[in-house]
């Protein structure tokens, strides 16, 4: 039987990958490396993801592990209220994406590179977007 918290959490994750532009649990297994099995276990909220699963799948959805798995705490990627901190997880995803990529090159298909592509474009423009209210903020500071 699945509970509300498990039924909450697949609700989370669902949101978050669709966020970075994944939008099947096929799509995001394939991304993770992992057996697409696993990945519509987590989508059903049968099982949530652990280890190194985890850790891969929050860098890629630059989330937090309290508000994916509990939905305790912030989100993280909401909004550029603190310019900051959002530029900081900005940078985070495309570190993660790094680490995702680390010695996959020969492994990857082109709708995994298009995929890869589309989510470092995003990131890309959240952290130039924070960065510029990051500008501004001491610009406008020293007047």
């Amino acid at each position: 039987m699945v509970t509300e918290d498990m039924k909450a959490f697949a609700t989370r994750l669902k949101e978050s990958a669709g966020a970075v532009g994944i939008y099947s649990p096929r799509e995001l297994a394939r991304i993770l490396g992992i057996q697409a099995q696993t990945v519509n276990q987590w989508y059903s909220g049968k099982t949530k993801p652990v280890g190194k699963n985890l850790e891969k799948l929050l860098s890629l959805l630059n989330v937090k592990k309290e508000w994916l798995i509990h939905g305790t705490t912030a989100k993280v990627v909401e909004g550029f209220d603190d310019p900051v901190v959002d530029f900081a997880d900005a940078f985070s995803v495309l570190l993660g994406m790094g680490k995702l990529l680390s010695g996959r090159s020969q492994d990857l298909s082109s709708g995994d590179a298009d995929k890869f592509g589309r989510i470092i474009t995003k990131s890309v423009k959240n952290a130039d977007q924070a960065f510029q209210s990051l500008l501004q903020m001491y610009q406008n500071k020293d007047k």
